[in-house]
């Protein structure tokens, strides 16, 4: 991701703000840093953003963008009853959080906010409930406590800590990453195939 790989400045932009922003907190990121790293004058920022909260913005909408067409992707459409079907298709949701792990790092930091009304990383739980349930189900709030705790929030605590984990305890990252995996998979697996047993969806 460095400052000359990306010809689109807007793109080169939002690549190096995310960076930074993971880096140094949303807070701590200066734009006159991202202008410097970005290899783009400031004023060109300020033509494509208002401000870091727009750019802000504008990754978290391509994100969920993103987010939304592989919830309907048909790798990602699979029966959830299954358990070798819901252990796949973590599979997918894990190489899409590895490739956005910067952007995943702010929003859980973001989201620890205490004055925050409704965290960002909510609104990954929203689309993902939603594209499988109505907006009216009775068991729309047991879906997103389920999907949230079993899954969203496990796969995005393990993005945050797995580099300083692995350092901690001296792990070989393969090993760590392949134990996550399994036990992540089995844990969510686990909720689906109780939730199958009492209503399939």
């Amino acid at each position: 991701m460095g400052k000359t790989n990306v010809p689109n400045a807007r793109e080169r932009i939002l690549q190096t703000s995310v960076r930074m922003f993971a880096e140094k907190s949303f807070e701590g990121a200066r734009i006159d840093d991202i202008a410097k790293e970005a290899n783009v004058p400031k004023s060109l920022i300020y033509y494509h953003f208002k401000s870091k909260d727009e750019m802000l913005d504008v990754l978290l909408s391509e994100f969920i963008t993103a987010y939304e067409s592989l919830l309907h992707s048909g790798s990602a459409a699979q029966n959830h009853s299954d358990e070798h079907a819901t252990k796949q298709r973590m599979s997918h949701y894990y190489s899409f959080a590895m490739a956005n792990a910067d952007l995943i790092r702010v929003m859980f930091m973001e989201s620890l906010k205490k004055n925050t009304d409704k965290p960002i990383m909510y609104r990954v739980v929203e689309v993902l409930v939603d594209s499988e349930t109505a907006a009216d189900d009775a068991n729309r709030k047991e879906r997103m406590i389920g999907e949230f705790f079993t899954g969203v929030l496990p796969l995005f605590g393990y993005i945050c800590f797995a580099d300083s984990w692995t350092r901690s305890y001296d792990m070989d990252r393969n090993m760590f990453d392949k134990l996550f995996m399994d036990i992540f998979s089995s844990a969510h697996s686990s909720y689906h195939l109780a939730r199958g047993g009492q209503q399939q969806t």
